[in-house]
């Protein structure tokens, strides 16, 4: 038997779904990747930055007690969806309801952290879901294919689907759910970056100013290659995916990598 698994990166605010327009990728069904579009606009997933990190507090079928911001706006609810997405398998939801009322149901997609349903969530958790929506958020409004890989059972990918997506775009890390000091990080692969850049039609790992990505994530610079001696490689294993980076003084192993069908 085997599954279509339509796999298309996140869109900023103006774009539609788009799924019945990409190129449909056929990998069996013990293929694991991203099952639905994206859509997480980068200038959304910045301005509920400080809202998000309240949600460490509790589960997310509380997150109307803890972080109401998310639930009160469209905007808010948009990243809160893909929080789920995220974090929940797709056989599991949370309904939530504002202060109006007005009851909303949020289905999971990829389960990286499915016990955040109904109790707080670890560390090691929090890292992971702040790795898939870094990993998920564009600053075009165009639909991309992607693969996210790492070392959580969740993003394991066979040999059908690394043989199309064969090219790293970069690697995502941090914790948005820290509230003490939240952090998201993104290094780019030195092929994509230097060669592939000009055809790029997503930039989160790509830097102006060698400060930040255009997303406005903490540049760490080259995943797996040194850039200059002032700027070692982000990561401590050349071969991709990446599994161990470092970003602010810490090494993160709640790493995801993307890759992209060139």
């Amino acid at each position: 038997m085997k599954t279509w698994l339509v796999l298309s990166v996140a869109l900023a605010g103006c774009a539609v779904d788009g799924l019945d327009e990409l190129e449909s990728v056929e990998l069996s069904e013990e293929e694991q990747a991203v099952r639905a579009s994206n859509r997480l606009a980068s200038n959304r997933l910045a301005s509920n930055r400080l809202a998000s990190n309240r949600l460490a507090s509790n589960s997310l079928g509380a997150a109307a007690l803890t972080s109401s911001a998310l639930i009160e706006t469209v905007d808010g609810r948009e990243v809160f969806s893909y929080i789920v997405k995220c974090a929940l398998p797709a056989n599991q939801s949370v309904s939530v309801a504002d202060s109006a009322g007005t009851s909303y149901e949020f289905t999971g997609e990829i389960g990286l952290a499915e016990n955040w349903a109904t109790k707080t969530p670890t560390v090691a958790e929090r890292r992971w879901v702040t790795a898939c929506l870094l990993a998920r958020t564009n600053y075009y409004g165009v639909p991309v294919q992607i693969s996210m890989r790492g070392s959580h059972a969740a993003l394991s990918a066979t040999h059908g689907e690394t043989s199309v997506f064969n090219v790293a775009e970069g690697a995502f890390y941090g914790d948005l759910f820290d509230d003490r000091e939240q952090s998201w990080f993104a290094c780019g692969s030195k092929r994509y970056t230097t060669a592939l850049a000009a055809d790029a039609q997503r930039t989160c790992t790509i830097s102006q100013n060698g400060v930040t990505t255009m997303c406005g994530f903490t540049y760490t610079h080259f995943c797996g290659t040194a850039l200059d001696p002032t700027h070692p490689a982000a990561c401590g294993n050349s071969k991709t995916p990446w599994t161990t980076c470092s970003g602010g003084g810490e090494s993160w192993s709640e790493v995801i990598t993307i890759f992209l069908p060139y």
